[in-house]
């Protein structure tokens, strides 16, 4: 009986907010389950979605070369997203959407920025100027297209946003986990 009650309440608490994380990788589209953060009722935002992007590495010497390992990883914080009540639309959905395909295609550069490094004498220091620069790059990028789409009320902005991040996401296709 113990044991049962053990499984039935992680089951619950796996799935009613508790979980912290989920990658691109593991489920790459959002739904409105995911955003289960209180809302911020003192924002004019309907909705928020939490994105970033981590990296991890290591290096080991083999017959006097570098041999970088590397994991990058864009995950979605459904404790940290929220939607207001009365909100929920598809068009609303599919602009929290970009946000995490913008974490993902930042995701991607990094992983192509580290494949194609060549180690130096301070790789800590070179990685983490790296980045250091992705994520700049990244919130930039997320704070030009709510500014663009007006926080998905322009919707001919959208649809180019769309397009663009599409575009590159094709672009750096070879860099998908």
């Amino acid at each position: 009986m113990g044991k049962y009650f053990i499984i039935i309440l992680l089951f619950f608490a796996n799935n009613n907010g508790y979980v912290g994380k989920f990658s691109y990788t593991e489920r790459s589209k959002l739904a409105w389950s995911d955003f289960r953060g209180k809302p911020d009722m003192d924002s004019s935002f309907h909705a928020s979605v939490n994105t970033g992007i981590t990296y991890q590495w290591s290096y080991g010497k083999d017959k006097g070369e570098i041999e970088l390992n590397y994991q990058v990883d864009s995950f979605c914080y459904p404790s940290l997203s929220w939607v207001k009540r009365g909100h929920m639309s598809d068009g609303l959905l599919s602009h929290e959407q970009l946000h995490f395909d913008i974490s993902e295609l930042h995701a991607r550069i990094m992983r192509k920025r580290l494949k194609e490094y060549n180690a130096g004498s301070n790789i800590r220091r070179d990685l983490n100027k790296m980045y250091k620069l992705v994520e700049r790059m990244r919130v930039n990028m997320q704070e030009r297209y709510d500014e663009e789409t007006e926080h998905s009320k322009n919707r001919e902005a959208q649809k180019k946003w769309v397009k663009k991040v599409e575009t590159l996401m094709w672009y750096y296709r070879d860099f998908a986990k």
